[in-house]
């Protein structure tokens, strides 16, 4: 009769929509890598967790603080160290009743994505963005994020965090630009460190040697990267000629201005190759 046709249809449609929906299960576990074994039960795929582990790769070199990935499985995504800048004078044994200012920087050496930066602080809304960050540098103060410029990173993304950092010198020290000589003083004020065995802590409340020395090879390569995009090339070269052909009278009195010896002793690190250097 007419009631048991409606209830074998409407038995048929609700099975149809359990086929359905089990067939939909199943494509969404295949996705996933998961099935259901004979229990009924929803487990891992055997070939999905192998593929997975054969895809995973071990990062051997510098990695987020945050994520623990880097070049490795991350080759697009910018590393950046955090640094401390602070503002100083350049030369304490200058002549002159007004010195010439600038700033120096260093560094615990812990390495972080731009990207999980700014998520973390983010998501710590109560704290300012370099008290939220301090707690990812080993709880060492920091100022600024120095771009690391990776086999996969684009030169964009690089410039952008660049500029990013240059920005942060600017307000923390004051300094109108960070030019290649501000780079080059930098550079010379962090060896002096070493020389003199001076604190790299007293400032920033952590980092020493090791990290610094670990840092260095990075801030001489914004020292070049500035001074290959600014054209400037030439100019220094030229200065750095001057210098080695003047009298060593002169270099006693240049000991007394900014740009002493020791200035132009990093600088030659940066224009000259070895060679050129161990000729000098």
């Amino acid at each position: 009769d007419l009631k048991t046709k409606v209830k074998e249809c409407r038995a048929q449609t609700r099975t149809e929509k359990k086929k359905r929906a089990m067939a939909m299960r199943e494509k969404q576990l295949k996705e996933l890598g998961m099935n259901v074994n004979t229990r009924g039960q929803v487990v891992a795929s055997v070939g999905a967790v192998e593929r997975e582990m054969a895809e995973l790769v071990e990062e051997s070199g510098l990695k987020c603080v945050i994520c623990h990935e880097g070049y490795k499985n991350q080759p697009q995504k910018i590393l950046c160290i955090y640094t401390f800048s602070k503002r100083c004078l350049l030369e304490d044994s200058e002549g002159r009743t007004r010195k010439n200012l600038g700033y120096f920087t260093v560094s615990h050496f812990n390495v972080v994505h731009y990207d999980c930066h700014i998520s973390a602080v983010r998501l710590a809304r109560i704290r300012d963005e370099w008290e939220s960050a301090s707690l990812q540098n080993s709880n060492t103060k920091c100022n600024s994020l120095m771009p690391i410029w990776g086999p996969s990173v684009t030169e964009s993304a690089f410039t952008t965090c660049l500029a990013r950092h240059n920005a942060h010198i600017q307000e923390f020290t004051g300094v109108r630009e960070a030019s290649l000589s501000y780079v080059i003083h930098d550079i010379r004020m962090l060896l002096l460190r070493f020389v003199t065995e001076r604190s790299f802590s007293e400032e920033s409340g952590g980092g020493g040697r090791q990290s610094n020395i670990h840092f260095m090879p990075f801030i001489v390569q914004i020292a070049l990267y500035v001074l290959t995009t600014t054209r400037r090339h030439t100019h220094e070269v030229a200065q750095l000629t001057s210098f080695l052909a003047a009298s060593s009278a002169d270099w006693v009195t240049m000991c007394y201005g900014a740009e002493s010896p020791s200035y132009f002793l990093v600088l030659s690190l940066v224009l000259q190759s070895p060679r050129a250097w161990k000729a000098c």
